[in-house]
């Protein structure tokens, strides 16, 4: 076997890999930004909250971790006091790098659906409003879209 061939081996499976680890993050942030779509339009039409729960989706990022995708392989990308601007809820994240905030994101989620199973007849709305206001930081994190009160008051209209 030439040396060139060797070479190429090696390239093709590292492309390989890192073409499957792209495919993972991209089916992670997708299913992040669905969650966020389905909380906002969920909230606004005053869907009931076990209706809620039960929406949220977990089983893409469910998939990928039994895949193996190292939640690492995210960017690198952490918190700044800069990136949260006036919304003093978030200081605690300052630092963190996205793949503790993403783990950190689906462990809510599971842990509301936990709740939500266990206490049918509990009240949600707080943990919930709670959930929705993570994701929006945790999909504008990682977008690289910095919290700013305009953009805030601008989605609001």
């Amino acid at each position: 076997m030439s040396i060139w061939k060797e070479l190429y081996d090696i390239f093709d499976k590292e492309r390989s890999r890192w073409q499957q680890s792209s495919a993972g993050k991209q089916a992670i942030s997708f299913e992040l930004k669905a969650n966020l779509g389905f909380l906002a339009d969920a909230l606004s039409s005053g869907l009931p909250q076990h209706a809620i729960i039960q929406g949220l989706e977990c089983s893409l990022f469910e998939a990928k971790i039994k895949e193996g995708l190292s939640l690492s392989s995210l960017n690198r990308r952490t918190v700044t006091l800069k990136f949260i601007g006036e919304f003093a809820e978030f200081a605690k994240y300052v630092g963190k790098e996205n793949c503790e905030l993403v783990e950190n994101a689906y462990s809510k989620i599971k842990s509301l659906q936990k709740l939500a199973l266990a206490q049918p007849d509990g009240n949600y709305d707080l943990k919930i409003k709670s959930l929705f206001r993570f994701l929006v930081f945790l999909v504008a994190h990682l977008e690289n879209r910095p919290l700013d009160q305009k953009s805030v008051r601008h989605t609001r209209d």
